[in-house]
């Protein structure tokens, strides 16, 4: 994206996160910024992989899949979670 677009991006991030965060298989969702404004990641953890196709498919979450549209262009990369270290 066009760093000029990078705040507006946060900005909507931020007010969808809320209609994501009602689909009760969202565990969270972390947002980071590229320093160089190029980039933001969207971080979200899900119980599986079906959940998530129905935040892609359910109409209540249309806002949802296209909040970033005229302002970057969206990639997808799915990961699967092999390993948690937590500091107590």
């Amino acid at each position: 994206m066009a760093p000029k677009n990078q705040p507006r991006l946060i900005e909507l991030e931020r007010e969808n996160v809320d209609i994501a965060l009602e689909h009760p298989d969202l565990m969270s969702a972390n947002f980071h910024r590229a320093l160089d404004g190029t980039r933001t990641a969207n971080y979200g953890q899900w119980r599986s992989l079906d959940n998530f196709q129905t935040l892609l498919e359910e109409p209540k979450y249309k806002s949802v899949r296209q909040y970033w549209q005229g302002l970057a262009e969206n990639e997808f990369h799915l990961y699967e979670v092999v390993h948690i270290e937590s500091i107590e």
